[in-house]
């Protein structure tokens, strides 16, 4: 199974909907890889690419929640660190190749489902408020 992205998890039309779609792309070539111990390092590699982007990704959607004054930027905050934090914790404890991917898959339905879905669609609703408002002064 992999994951696909979809209209309802439009976030912004720009950025961050471009980093969701690499996010879940490099998750996909995790998912896809054949479960094989010369697959190992490539394995290993996908995931670590996958944590860096994550990062980057989180940086720049917590600078664009600064500018935008976003009321629960430190609950959103927090919710990334957790998520990098269940990273860190799966890939120090990963052992063998069924185990990574059976944990990796369960991370990123997490990562997809509850971040995406829930925590980025109240950051776009409050988005989609601000330019509202900005609409209606005018």
């Amino acid at each position: 199974m992999t994951f696909k992205w979809t209209k309802d998890m439009r976030i912004d039309d720009g950025q961050i909907d471009a980093d969701h779609k690499k996010l879940i792309s490099i998750a996909n070539k995790v998912l896809t890889l054949e479960q094989s111990s010369k697959r190992a390092d490539e394995l290993k590699q996908l995931i670590q690419d996958l944590y860096e982007y994550v990062k980057y990704h989180f940086a720049r959607e917590e600078d664009l929640m600064q500018k935008l004054e976003y009321p629960d930027m430190k609950s959103h905050q927090t919710k990334h660190e957790n998520i990098i934090l269940a990273m860190n914790l799966f890939l120090a404890n990963a052992q063998n190749m069924d185990e990574i991917l059976v944990n990796f898959r369960k991370l990123v339905s997490k990562w997809v489902i509850d971040h995406i879905m829930d925590e980025d669609k109240k950051l776009q609703r409050f988005m989609d408020a601000k330019v509202k408002a900005f609409l209606k002064k005018d």
